[in-house]
């Protein structure tokens, strides 16, 4: 008899090789559901669940057990996928590898019922446009709705991702409307490519809560609901480009300049559109140095600085920008004004005298003017600098630091020099500089001043 009903249980144990539960099939909305799936064997492969009827898997666990059935051992693996079902819906059957052997999970019929109290007391609104613009930002604006006489211990957005760019605009704000505090945050949603565009919103709100154990210790523990909103937009596609409305400007500190001293110019860019894919913009002008910072973009703005440098009169040329205007519904370009730069030379032409311009009056050419010297004054100046020489000989300097104080300044006149040019930018950006740049200025300055 013993021996049948062995057999009887080793033949259930290979009928149900795969299984599948559910915690709960009566679900309150917005309450988690944990969906095991259970298979025996040496080699299992499980399936890859991303989702369970449109929701989300939010947490996947997994365990082992191993049993001794007739002495031999029976490895089973348990894998739980945690989702927050937003409607009742079937959990489809899935396909497990049992050691070669494809076995299948029966079906879960899951139903989600409102929870009134939760309905009156939270809740979850979502403001956003049907229809967006694939490249420009549509908001989106969501707002938690707390009964004032009403505690939660944690509130955490859970934000989708797709084809689309989310990002937060500003900070969130706080009023009140009724019995309820309202928290609002806006987004902007940047659709990437055209389509349909569905996905969920979901707000994740912990409730602490106590109970006692058998032994009579209270435990504490957190009970989590999630509000949720589906929502659907159709984007379209109009421009391969920037789109928005926008203006443009381009500033310098000074107009005129002596040679080699920098201007410094503002590149500035304001609209309504996704500023973000602008990229780097350059300025271009020949036989000129120029060097730019990154791009900052914030509050709807771009900007842009560079500094310029040359040694003859330059002009800046327009900067052109083209959009499709939302409000003129046709592409648009616009240009900043050209600006000339005046820079004086610094070279100095000494004056010479030809034989036809020179002076007639050779005495006054010839004439020699004469100096007193005072030479008690003059040994004064010797002995004291006698007495700097032998002070400076007994000071040890550290002469692997020896650079300039003002060395950008003078490293401007040979910004042509690649080097040069690489170490003025770290000195603007306030990069500091390395052991083979300082070395390099070493020997640069020392070869300058055998040259001079």
């Amino acid at each position: 008899m013993n021996g049948k009903i062995l057999i009887i249980f080793l033949f259930v144990i290979n009928l149900f090789a795969v299984s599948a539960k559910v915690d709960k099939q009566n679900v309150i909305e917005g309450d988690n559901v944990a969906f095991s799936i259970t298979a025996s064997g040496g080699h299992i492969i499980f399936p890859d669940i991303s989702s369970i009827g449109g929701n989300n898997i939010e947490a996947v666990s997994s365990s082992t057990n191993i049993i001794m059935v007739n002495g031999n051992y029976k490895r089973t693996l348990t894998k739980t996928y945690v989702f927050s079902p937003a409607h009742s819906l079937m959990i489809p059957s899935y396909k497990v590898i049992v050691d070669g052997k494809a076995e299948y999970t029966q079906p879960i019929k899951i139903n989600v019922v409102k929870d009134i109290k939760t309905d009156k007391n939270f809740k979850l609104k979502v403001d956003t446009n049907t229809t967006a613009i694939v490249g420009f930002p549509n908001i989106v604006d969501i707002k938690f709705y707390q009964k004032t006489n009403e505690k939660v211990n944690s509130v955490s957005l859970e934000l989708p991702k797709g084809d689309f760019e989310l990002k937060q605009v500003g900070k969130e704000k706080i009023s009140f409307e009724g019995a309820y505090r309202v928290v609002s945050v806006k987004y902007q949603l940047i659709p990437k490519k055209a389509g349909d565009i569905d996905f969920l919103v979901k707000l994740r709100l912990g409730f602490a809560t106590q109970s006692i154990d058998p032994f009579g210790f209270v435990t504490s523990s957190m009970r989590y609901k999630t509000l949720q909103k589906d929502i659907k937009i159709k984007a379209k596609k109009i421009y391969d480009g920037l789109i928005g409305d926008f203006n443009i400007s381009l500033n310098v500190d000074k107009t005129k300049v002596n040679a080699n001293e920098p201007v410094n110019a503002t590149l500035e860019i304001n609209g309504n559109g996704d500023l973000s894919s602008l990229g780097d913009i350059k300025i271009n002008i020949p036989n000129v140095t120029i060097y730019d910072n990154k791009a900052v973009i914030k509050d709807n703005r771009y900007i842009k600085k560079f500094v310029i440098v040359a040694d003859k009169s330059y002009t800046i040329p327009p900067l052109s920008l083209s959009f499709y205007s939302l409000k003129d519904k046709k592409v648009k370009t616009i240009y900043t004004k050209e600006i000339k730069i005046d820079v004086k030379s610094n070279n100095m032409t000494p004056m010479v005298y030809n034989n036809t311009t020179a002076p007639k009056n050779t005495k006054l050419v010839k004439k020699v003017v004469e100096y007193k010297i005072n030479y008690i004054y003059l040994i004064i100046v010797f002995v004291l600098g006698l007495i700097i020489g032998f002070l400076l000989s007994k000071i040890k300097i550290n002469k692997k630091n020896l650079l300039p104080t003002n060395l950008y300044d003078k490293l401007l006149p040979y910004a042509d020099n690649p080097k040069i040019k690489e170490i003025l930018n770290k000195l603007y950006n306030k990069q500091k500089l390395s052991k083979e740049d300082k070395e390099f200025l070493k020997g640069f300055f020392n070869e300058n001043k055998r040259s001079s």
